[in-house]
């Protein structure tokens, strides 16, 4: 997957909680390579999603304020536990 790499800001569609399928920011730490160093086409990552959370988790969100997420994949159709590409105004 082209563009994919540590460091790139992504949307995560939450899946739980009172926030489940918005989209929040998320920072990419770790991409999933194959054997030759290659991303791979599903976008397998590790990411730390960045919730509207105060910081006991009891507002807006009701999650943690950052949450890890491990074994991400890419997908456009935004169904929720997947990132995908920030959308453009």
């Amino acid at each position: 997957m082209e563009g994919l790499t540590e460091g790139r800001i992504v949307h995560y569609v939450i899946e739980s909680g009172s926030g489940q399928v918005h989209h929040r920011p998320a920072i990419v730490v770790r991409v999933w390579c194959d054997p030759d160093g290659k991303s791979p086409a599903n976008g397998l990552c590790q990411l730390q999603v960045f919730t509207d959370s105060d910081p006991e988790g009891k507002y807006n969100d009701a999650l943690p304020p950052v949450m890890w997420k491990t074994s991400v994949v890419f997908d456009e159709s935004t169904k929720p536990g997947t990132w995908h590409w920030i959308e453009k105004a």
